[in-house]
């Protein structure tokens, strides 16, 4: 009698996840996905992740001080696959403001994506390029992707992130949301988290003091320390990651009936 009790709870649970919107929205985005590797897309995944003045400087207290300030600190805009970093220049942003840019990219932000698909197109042919939204679009209806203007899950410096799908079109890529409820089916967790531990780890080693008698005053030199961070995410780490994500995808698509 109690298994066969066990038992129905586990079917009632094991129904209420299947009609669970957010799985329903999971299970859209892994078949979508799968099409288009299956027709030769190389995935990509392009985000960003915000990095505070306190892990760079690693002042406990001022982190303290400015808990209530997520705009303190950069945010990083660069995108990967299995082969690990696409080899395109990366994204720094103080706030709105782009850092280190280099004449070739001043202009309108949405050029930024534009850059990104032509760099793809370039080095891998037709890929799937997979965003992180802040508001679940449905893979199957592109026409309300380009009619609507998506927002990203923080700061994405792209200004009209609404042509994205077009310009991606343009260079024969598809344009695909990341489902926001299912961070783990994302490399790019993986590879965030390995840039911020090598920063933490690293960050005196890029620190030299400005003045010799006084110590407080200190320079770290931003750019090769983000630079040693991203160089760490090796394309074995990415692989490793996709392969993890791979198998939460699989377990996602084939562990549920049709």
């Amino acid at each position: 009698m109690q298994i066969f009790i066990k038992l129905l709870l586990r079917s009632k649970i094991y129904s209420t996840e299947i009609s669970n919107p957010r799985r329903h929205q999971c299970l859209q985005y892994l078949k979508t996905l799968r099409n288009f590797q299956n027709d030769g897309l190389y995935t990509v995944y392009l985000g960003e992740t915000h990095i505070s003045e306190n892990l760079i400087t690693g002042d406990i207290s001022y982190s303290l001080a400015k808990s209530k300030s997520p705009s303190e600190g950069l945010t990083l805009m660069h995108a990967g696959g299995v082969r690990g970093w696409v080899p395109w220049q990366y994204r720094v942003f103080f706030q709105s403001q782009e850092l280190w840019t280099s004449p070739k990219t001043i202009g309108a932000k949405e050029e930024v994506f534009k850059e990104l698909c032509q760099v793809l197109r370039k080095s891998y042919g037709k890929c799937t390029v997979v965003i992180k939204p802040k508001q679940w679009i449905p893979p199957q209806k592109p026409e309300v992707i380009q009619n609507t203007l998506l927002q990203s899950s923080s700061t994405i410096q792209i200004t009209n992130i609404s042509c994205c799908p077009k310009i991606a079109g343009h260079y024969g890529h598809e344009l695909l949301y990341f489902p926001p409820s299912y961070p783990h089916l994302s490399p790019l967790e993986s590879a965030w988290s390995s840039l911020k531990w090598a920063i933490i780890s690293n960050r005196k080693d890029f620190t030299v003091t400005s003045f010799p008698k006084i110590s407080d005053y200190k320079c770290i030199n931003l750019k090769a320390l983000i630079e040693n961070g991203i160089e760490g995410v090796t394309p074995h780490k990415w692989k490793t990651s996709f392969n993890r994500v791979k198998k939460w995808e699989n377990r996602y698509l084939y562990s549920q009936p049709e």
